[in-house]
């Protein structure tokens, strides 16, 4: 997982610890443990993750990844002042090249992008992600989140798996999928992306433990469970230490809507988990889906896990290919395929 940085999560480390090493780019240090106070740079990392990788172990299992017994290694590009430079993306991405074997690293995950709008091989993070694949290594780019942007390195990359987004509007009915806001075009060297599009909104994952957020979405959770007696008689000197109301006098339906209020305007789903969205969160369901894959055909090289993808995807309706690629990622549809490959000793496409 290349992103702004990570925070310790027990979707990662319980009951097992799955993160084999966290790996500072900024710095260039490593460490056998994630960081465990929590700063604003480790949200996206650790969402990111927990995306990719996650067991749902806070959630007895409910919200889990496809990947919930992945290890991972944790590698951090954001600086101290919020920025995510292009020599430090470089670095990672280097690191990983020269670690990868010893690590057993089979897919990279990337949901940051370089600020320079170079889409050919010269840009050193293009560069980068055709050397790992090279290596035999799945590379996987989130496309971004503006369709009126160009598309950006490491998403740029000819033999990246870039993944645009699909909003499935919360429900399981297929027949109101749409496009999510993603980036898409062809770059400069002809190429189409996204590859494929995957669910981009109204996705699971943790709220920040250690956190000032955390603290008010445990109150407010708490305050939304209470009675309304319960409420009015014990609820109120909580809600004012959280700052979430600050009248004592405050009349019960406008109590109620002020706690509404805040369960919404956070996503909350409950204490430890929030809805998100964007294509950062996209990128690793392709990746835990990929990881599936290798467990099944550990022989599939990175050209064979997205000729499979593209294979299987089916195409939104009413939507132009230039938007999403190949379609939307069939999981099912996908393994099954890496099945037929598996002990065939070839990595020609079924």
């Amino acid at each position: 997982m290349v992103d702004s940085d990570f925070l310790s999560h027990p979707d990662l480390t319980e009951p097992v610890q799955r993160v084999k090493l966290y790996v500072n780019a900024v710095d260039q240090t490593t460490s056998d443990h994630l960081p465990d106070h929590a700063l604003a740079r480790h949200w996206h990392g650790t969402m990111t993750a927990c995306t990719a990788a996650g067991n749902g172990y806070l959630s007895h299992g409910l919200y889990t990844s496809l990947a919930p017994m992945a290890s991972i290694v944790a590698i951090r590009t954001m600086n101290d002042v919020g920025r995510i430079t292009t020599p430090t993306i470089v670095w990672a991405l280097r690191w990983i090249e020269r670690n990868a074997e010893h690590l057993g690293i089979d897919i990279v995950n990337i949901s940051v992008y370089a600020d320079e709008i170079d889409q050919s091989l010269n840009h050193p993070v293009n560069a980068a992600v055709e050397d790992l694949v090279a290596l035999g290594i799945v590379v996987i780019a989130a496309a971004g989140n503006n369709p009126q942007a160009p598309i950006r390195p490491p998403a740029a990359a000819p033999s990246a798996i870039t993944v645009g987004g699909l909003n499935d509007n919360n429900s399981l009915d297929r027949s109101d999928d749409s496009m999510y806001h993603s980036t898409f075009g062809i770059t400069s060297m002809q190429v189409q992306k996204p590859d494929v599009i995957a669910p981009s909104i109204w996705l699971p994952a943790p709220v920040l433990p250690g956190t000032a957020g955390s603290q008010q979405a445990t109150v407010l959770c708490a305050l939304d469970c209470m009675s309304d007696e319960h409420l009015m008689r014990q609820g109120i000197d909580l809600a004012i230490e959280a700052n979430i109301v600050s009248d004592p006098t405050v009349p019960l339906e406008q109590f109620r809507h002020i706690i509404a209020s805040g369960i919404r305007e956070n996503m909350l789903i409950n204490p430890w988990y929030k809805m998100v969205d964007g294509t950062s969160f996209a990128a690793p369901i392709v990746a835990s889906i990929a990881a599936q894959m290798l467990e099944i055909a550990p022989s599939l090289t990175p050209h064979d896990v997205k000729d499979i993808l593209q294979q299987t995807a089916k195409r939104l309706s009413g939507v132009e290919t230039l938007c999403q690629g190949a379609g939307v990622i069939q999981q099912r549809q996908a393994l099954t395929l890496a099945g037929m490959y598996s002990g065939r000793g070839t990595h020609s496409p079924v």
